[in-house]
């Protein structure tokens, strides 16, 4: 009865604990499958990443670009701020010239006024252009220089979403081991769950057949009890297994006088 108790006591835990092996199972099998999903979703980043890294690059060329189109335009209104000031120059000559001829030269000098006008536009103008070339030139070379930093940031980052992917993956792969583990304890702990019932099973009905055994014993024995052996019936019974063997007689030697005489066989005188 005690085993049987102890052992249904040891079914019954080893039955909660295959049921925690379980549950430990499935959280770690859950473990497993967010940390591969978070693994490709790493990975998916690090791609982004790497193209973002390209796309940057790409930008940097182009504000490079943008940079070398400034310095060119640059030149160019140089070269126009020089012909604007040699064409008003001549615009001035012009109108020396114009008021030197006198009344033959006033159309001259009117035109030659005109040229001059247009010329200091142009001048004007493109100093203006010059301004906002250098201006848009100071900030191309501001954004060249945040979307350098912008592409250093980015190839960090994805080195270290590299790196932390390498880590995911081996956690994944950590993760995944152990899962196989957990699943063959756990199928360990079950098949040791199937025969502690058994044998709790198998120990409940030796106990049940021992608690047979003994009323069967105690009613046989009742039984037993009911033949009486009287006292006087044992005593003459451990007499008569005690009393000793009879003796046989000894037989006296047939004489006549001084002369002994042989036995008869055939005498039946001592019957």
């Amino acid at each position: 009865d005690d085993l049987a108790s102890r052992t249904e006591e040891q079914a019954a835990s080893l039955e909660e604990t295959a049921a925690a092996m379980r549950a430990a199972t499935d959280m770690v099998q859950e473990t497993t499958r967010s940390a591969v999903a978070v693994n490709a979703e790493m990975a998916r980043m690090q791609a982004e990443a790497t193209e973002g890294g390209q796309i940057v690059a790409k930008a940097v060329g182009a504000m490079d670009s943008i940079e070398r189109s400034s310095s060119e335009i640059g030149k160019i209104i140089a070269v126009i701020d020089g012909i604007a000031f040699q064409t008003n120059l001549l615009a001035l000559n012009a109108g020396v010239e114009a008021a030197r001829a006198g009344d033959a030269g006033k159309g001259f000098a009117v035109v030659a006024h005109e040229v001059r006008a247009l010329a200091q536009r142009c001048a004007d103008a493109a100093q203006e252009i010059k301004t906002l070339i250098s201006n848009s030139t100071e900030h191309v070379d501001n954004g060249v220089k945040l979307v350098g930093e912008t592409g250093t940031m980015l190839n960090r980052i994805v080195e270290r979403v590299g790196e932390v992917s390498q880590v995911i993956t081996r956690i994944a792969a950590s993760a995944e081991s152990q899962s196989a583990s957990m699943i063959q304890v756990n199928s360990a702990v079950g098949d040791m769950d199937k025969m502690t019932q058994q044998n709790a099973a198998m120990v409940e009905e030796t106990a049940a057949s021992a608690r047979s055994l003994a009323s069967e014993a105690q009613d046989l024995a009742d039984k037993v009890s009911r033949f009486q052996l009287g006292q006087q019936a044992g005593v003459a019974v451990a007499r008569q297994m005690h009393r000793p063997a009879p003796r046989k007689p000894v037989r006296v030697p047939m004489v006549s006088g001084n002369l002994a005489l042989k036995a008869d066989d055939e005498d039946w005188s001592e019957f």
